[in-house]
C-alpha cells in the first residue's frame, strides 16, 4: 500500500496525532540543535513535551472526531426518513455551524414532508369519497334499467322480434357489467378506507368453492376446458362465507377467461398441518415477467389481458389480495404454473420458459383457525352474477 492510500485510510483523530508527533519530533530536533545540551536533558524534555502533545492533542482530535462521526450517523438517519431528531451541540467552529445547518435543513424537510403527506392523505381520502358517492348513485339507475331489460325479455310486455330481442339483451349484458364495475369500485373504496367487515362463521369451504365453480360450468363446457377438482376432507371452518367465495370466483373467473379452448383448470383445496390450502392452476396465457409485479395492485391489467378480455376492471385480484391477507392468511402466484408445466406438451419448444402458455398458479393459504375476524360497517359486494337472469342465453 502506498503512502498515499494509508495516510487517506487512517482515521481522522489518529491523522492529527501523527501531523502532532511530526511536527514536534522537528520542533524538539531544532531547539536542541540550537541550544545544545547533554542527552539526558534532551531526553526529559522530549518525553514532557510528547506526554504534553499527546494528552492535549487526543482530547482535541476525539472531540472533533465524535462530531463528525454523530454527524455522519445524522446523515444516514436523515437518508433513511428519520427526520425527527436533531444535533446538540455547543461548538461555535465550522463543525457547530455544520451541525446547526443541518439541523435547521431537518426542520424544513419535516414540515415539508408533513405537509406533503397530509396533502396526498387529503386528497386520496377526496378521491376514495368520490368514487363511492358516483357508484352509490349509480347503482339505483342501474338497477332500474336491469329490472326493465329483464321485464322486456320476459314477454310480460309484449313480444319482440329476434332483432329487437337480440338489442335488448344486449342492454341486459352492458348493464350487468356496468353493475358488476360499480360493486368493484364499492369493494375497493370499502378496501381502501378500511371499512368493510370480516364475519367469519361456520362454513363448508368445498360448498363454497362448488357454488363458485357453479357459475362457470357453462363457459368451462363450451371451451372445452378440462376441469379437475382435489378436495381433503373438512369440518365447518370459521369463514366468511361472503368474502371466500368472492375470492374462489375471482381467480376462478380468471382461469377461465385467460385459458383457451382445450385446456385445463386444476382446483385443490387441502388441509396442511396449520392451513388451508388452495391452489387453482391453468394452462392459459399466463403472465409476463415484467406485469408480475404489478399484478395485485388497484385498476393493472396486462396487455395481453385486455386484448383477451375487454370487460375486466382491474379490481378482482386487489379485492382477493385484501380479502386474504385481512384475514390473516396469504396470496401469491407463479407464472409459468409449474404445477402443470410438466404434464402438458409444448408445441413452440423453440420458445424460452416465459414466453411459452404455461399458464397461471395461485396459491392461498388461511390459518385453520379460521379467518381473522374484522370489524366494519360495509359488506364487500363483488359476487359474480353470471346468468342470473334465466331469460338470457349464453
Amino acid at each position: 500500500m502506498s503512502f498515499k492510500k494509508f495516510f487517506f485510510a487512517v482515521k481522522l483523530s489518529d491523522k492529527i496525532l501523527l501531523i502532532f508527533f511530526v511536527f514536534s519530533t522537528i520542533a524538539l530536533l531544532l531547539v536542541a540543535t540550537i541550544l545544545g545540551g547533554s542527552w539526558q536533558q534532551l531526553f526529559v524534555l522530549i518525553t514532557m513535551v510528547y506526554a504534553a502533545t499527546f494528552v492535549f492533542t487526543y482530547i482535541v482530535s476525539k472531540n472533533f472526531s465524535k462530531s463528525l462521526i454523530d454527524l455522519a450517523f445524522k446523515v444516514q438517519e436523515m437518508g433513511a426518513g428519520n427526520l425527527s431528531k436533531r444535533l446538540k451541540t455547543k461548538r461555535r467552529d465550522e463543525v457547530g455551524q455544520l451541525i446547526n445547518s443541518l439541523n435547521e435543513l431537518m426542520s424544513r424537510l419535516q414540515t415539508g414532508v408533513a405537509v406533503d403527506v397530509s396533502k396526498h392523505k387529503e386528497l386520496s381520502r377526496a378521491k376514495t369519497d368520490f368514487v363511492s358517492l358516483a357508484a352509490h348513485q349509480l347503482r339505483t339507475p342501474l338497477s332500474i334499467v336491469k329490472w326493465y331489460s329483464d321485464y322486456l325479455m320476459s314477454g310480460d310486455a309484449g313480444k319482440f322480434n329476434e332483432e329487437q330481442l337480440k338489442y335488448i339483451k344486449e342492454i341486459f349484458h352492458s348493464n350487468q357489467r356496468l353493475i358488476d364495475l360499480v360493486n368493484s369500485l364499492l369493494d375497493a373504496s370499502r378496501i381502501d378506507v378500511g371499512t368493510f367487515i370480516i364475519e367469519p362463521k361456520p362454513t363448508d369451504i368445498i360448498e363454497r368453492a362448488e357454488t363458485a365453480l357453479t357459475k362457470f360450468y357453462q363457459e368451462i363446457a363450451k371451451k372445452k376446458i378440462k376441469l379437475e377438482k382435489q378436495y381433503d376432507k373438512f369440518g365447518m371452518l370459521s369463514l366468511d362465507p361472503r368474502l371466500t367465495q368472492i375470492v374462489f370466483e375471482n381467480i376462478i373467473s380468471n382461469a377461465v377467461d385467460y385459458t383457451p379452448a382445450g385446456g385445463r383448470i386444476k382446483l385443490v383445496v387441502k388441509k396442511t398441518e396449520k392451513d388451508i390450502f388452495i391452489r387453482i392452476s391453468d394452462t392459459g396465457y399466463g403472465i409476463p415477467r415484467e406485469e408480475q409485479p404489478k399484478i395485485f395492485t388497484k385498476l393493472f391489467r396486462g396487455e395481453k389481458a385486455k386484448k383477451l378480455e375487454a370487460d375486466g376492471s382491474g379490481l378482482g385480484l386487489y379485492v382477493v389480495k385484501a380479502i386474504v391477507e385481512k384475514s390473516g392468511g396469504k396470496i401469491w402466484f407463479e407464472s409459468p404454473s409449474l404445477d402443470l408445466l410438466l404434464e402438458e406438451r409444448q408445441d413452440a419448444d423453440d420458445l424460452p420458459l416465459d414466453k411459452k402458455n404455461m399458464g397461471t398458479t395461485f396459491f392461498i393459504t388461511i390459518p385453520l383457525r379460521g379467518m381473522r375476524p374484522k370489524a366494519g360497517t360495509k359488506k364487500l359486494e363483488n359476487l359474480k352474477n353470471i346468468k342470473k337472469s334465466k331469460h338470457v342465453n349464453a
